[in-house]
Formats: structure tokens, sequence, C-alpha cells
């Protein structure tokens, strides 16, 4: 999970006809790469995919955004902090080598069959005796993240990725298709999975099943419901029972003074508030800690605030047509 604000290369849809230009002087495989990108941009994807994209890209980072193990999952890198030991960054990388394996071999050296390897089986070990969000590697992510073929993969990738998918699912579960709702939606799988994004959603439906009347009239508060319902995980007005949220420890409890306000219906401006006897789940470095909370209720809030999201439907068919 990734902490970058770095400002984002736009993925607007002039944005990709800009990037498609760049690869048209590289290499023929990249060239051949930009032409069927292209036609998938120009037949099947409409607008609000590359505002998700960019949108999701200014909390994540530019596409050569290097973090180094923040968190306990090895070098993050990209526009989506794709992860090493998640496996995710391994799978990114097989499509760059695949889309342009001269300039791949020419950024990542002579060891690039063993980047794949380690990468690929999600290890944190060292490629020629360095560890890969330390250097020589961390340059290397840099400089090839900089590369236009390169980033059409990384825009390719995060459209087809799972991510969208479980965008897709959750959107079709809670009734909820607006263009705001998939940038929070999206948002919510790239931090904490599919899988992760899917359960609270089940959840609320669940309470809703108990009594409809539950369900409030406007989208955007099932948004906050929704949201409020990832962080509140997170959150805890009693002492744990044990120091550490999960069993590789690099998430842990702490008590906190303040924290933002709760996402409630109608309101989707949150504050800063005191509080007493409240836990949060925190991650990052030791000395520098954040809360996954605070994390989530104030993006959330952000996107629900946002001005330049649309609360019209969006066509969530063509989210699973670009692969």
């Amino acid at each position: 999970m990734s902490r970058t604000n770095n400002t984002p290369l736009l993925l607007g849809a002039g944005a990709f006809g800009l990037l498609l230009l760049a690869a048209a002087a590289s290499s023929p495989t990249a060239q051949r790469t930009a032409r069927k990108l292209e036609e998938k941009v120009e037949n099947l994807i409409t607008d609000w995919i590359p505002t998700l994209l960019r949108k999701t890209s200014e909390h994540e980072g530019n596409y050569w955004s290097v973090q180094a193990n923040l968190d306990g999952n090895g070098v993050s890198y990209g526009i989506l902090q794709w992860t090493q030991k998640s496996g995710s960054l391994g799978r990114l990388l097989r499509q760059m080598a695949a889309a342009d394996p001269v300039a791949f071999g020419r950024f990542f050296g002579a060891s690039w069959a063993r980047l794949l390897d380690v990468t690929g089986r999600g290890s944190l070990e060292s490629v020629d005796g360095a560890l890969l969000w330390s250097e020589p590697w961390a340059s290397r992510f840099a400089t090839a993240g900089r590369w236009p073929a390169f980033q059409q993969v990384q825009a390719r990738v995060a459209a087809e990725s799972e991510y969208m998918t479980g965008a897709v699912e959750i959107a079709r579960l809670l009734g909820v298709s607006t263009e705001r709702a998939m940038v929070l939606l999206y948002n919510r799988t790239v931090q904490q999975g599919p899988a992760g994004a899917l359960a609270p959603a089940r959840r609320l439906v669940a309470w809703y099943a108990e009594d409809p009347k539950r369900r409030p009239a406007a989208v955007n508060d099932v948004l906050a419901q929704y949201a409020w319902m990832c962080a509140a995980k997170f959150r805890r007005s009693s002492a744990p029972e044990r120091r550490n949220y999960n069993d590789d420890g690099n998430i842990w409890w702490s008590p906190v003074a303040t924290e933002w306000s709760e996402l409630g219906v109608g309101a989707y401006n949150v504050r800063r508030v005191a509080v007493s006897g409240v836990w949060h789940a925190v991650t990052g470095p030791p000395s520098a800690p954040w809360s996954l909370y605070d994390l989530i209720v104030r993006r959330s809030s952000n996107i629900l605030t946002d001005p330049l999201l649309r609360d019209a439907p969006v066509d969530l068919g063509v989210a699973q047509t670009v692969a």
C-alpha cells in the first residue's frame, strides 16, 4: 500500500493518444502493441475508464514511482503500485517483457530473467545480491517506467486487472454504476484486494436484506455506507487482545487521539475529531506509521466530494470487454 502522491501523468483519452504516438517511435514490437491498444481504446473504452485510472494513480503514483518495502510487500511500482510479495509486480513485468523484450533487457540488465523468476514467485529474495527496492534495481524500475511502451502496458494491465473485475462485481452487487462509484470501488479493490473489498459489500447487502428500509435512496449514500464498512474493520473502540493485526506483523493496532469523522448519509465532508479509547490498524515504517482507517475514510471522502466525477450511470460491460 502506497503513500506516494506524486503528480501523475494523466490518463485521460487525450493522454492515451500521446502514449500511443510516443510508442510509434519505439521498437516494431511496441508499435504493434500500440496499435492493438489503440484499437481497444477506439472501439471499447468509454471515457470513464481513463478517468478511473487517472484518479487512482493520483493516490498511488506515476508510471515510474518506486516504493521501498514500507509494509512488508517488497518493492511497489507504477501507477497502481503493483507489489512484489503479492505477485502482481511479477505479472506486470512479464507483460512488459513481452511487449518490448529488447527494451526490457536494456533497462533491467543481464539478470532480467532472474528478475522475472523472483517476482513471478512473489519472493522477496535479492537478485544479484541486491534487494529489489535497493540500488541498482530501484533506478532500473524508475527508468523503465518512463519508456512509452511500458507505460502503455501499465495502463492496459490496470484496465484489464482483477481490480477492475472486482470493482465491477461489487458495483453489480450493490446496484451502483456511476463514474464516481466505479472510481471509489476500484480504489478499494486496489487498496484492499478484490476479496477484501468484496467482503464489506456482501455484509452491506445482507444488512439491507434484513430491512430494505435501511438502503438509502441516493447512490452516493450507499457508497458512503460501503466505504464506512471498508474502514470500520481497521478501527476498534476497545483495546485489542493482541497488538498484531495480521500474522505477518506488518499491520498492528495503535491507540489514536484523533481520527477522520465517520462517513454518514448525506455527509461526505469528513473532519478531524478527538477520540478516546480508540485503536486503529496502522502500517508503514514504525517511526511514522499511518492509519488504514484514516486512509480509507479520507480518500473515500475525497471521491464522494470530487466535483469532476459524474453521477450518471456508465456501461459496466465495457470494462469486461477491454481484456
